[in-house]
């Protein structure tokens, strides 16, 4: 008989369009780069707020506290700006598509950094950096930098979703705990 968990590695996220990701991905394919792991298309993702590790018997308060975080937000709109290599400083570890950072998403963030972040970061190093992981590198390289525009659409946010993460030796597993709708028009406040 197995044991339930009694942690739940959280976050919190917004998930393109599938034909979206798709353009992403294909990006990747005309760069020589050293081995890596591509993030499967239904994973990737912006991650809004990593919350961690959460008991499970506080995952209902979790769910209201995500909901109260998005209340009143209106939908909104992403742009993907371009290829960028991250870290910023030290050795590489992934590939991503940097996104804007529009007022409702930078809201959002710090509603959810207020309400769920366990130690909020000082540093203004440490600012919310918007972005879409599309591969990990297999060894961290130093000697891989881009920043390379994109042309991909725009794509609507019109919900996000908070998420649970499950490691394992292929990489992690994202499974969907709530989805929480934004709001779409004046109708709906």
């Amino acid at each position: 008989m197995s044991r339930p968990q009694k942690n739940l590695r959280l976050f919190i996220a917004a998930y393109p369009p599938l034909e979206i990701t798709k353009k992403l991905s294909s990006a990747l394919n005309n760069l020589q780069l050293p081995e890596y792991r591509a993030v499967i298309a239904v994973q990737v993702h912006l991650t809004i707020q990593f919350i961690g590790d959460v008991p499970t018997k506080k995952l209902d308060e979790t769910i209201e506290s995500v909901e109260r975080a998005a209340s009143g937000l209106r939908a909104f709109d992403l742009n993907v700006k371009g290829l960028i290599t991250l870290p910023v400083r030290g050795p590489t570890r992934l590939i991503a598509a940097e996104t804007d950072c529009p007022s409702t998403l930078k809201e959002l963030h710090r509603r959810l950094v207020t309400r769920l972040a366990r130690s909020p970061r000082q540093k203004t190093s440490d600012r919310f950096l918007p972005h879409l992981t599309l591969c990990r590198f297999r060894n961290p390289d130093k000697d891989v930098s881009m920043n390379s525009p994109l042309d991909v659409p725009a794509f609507a946010v019109e919900q996000i979703a908070l998420m649970r993460s499950t490691l394992s030796n292929e990489g992690a597993k994202h499974h969907e705990i709530a989805a929480i709708k934004l709001l779409r028009n004046k109708s709906d406040a």
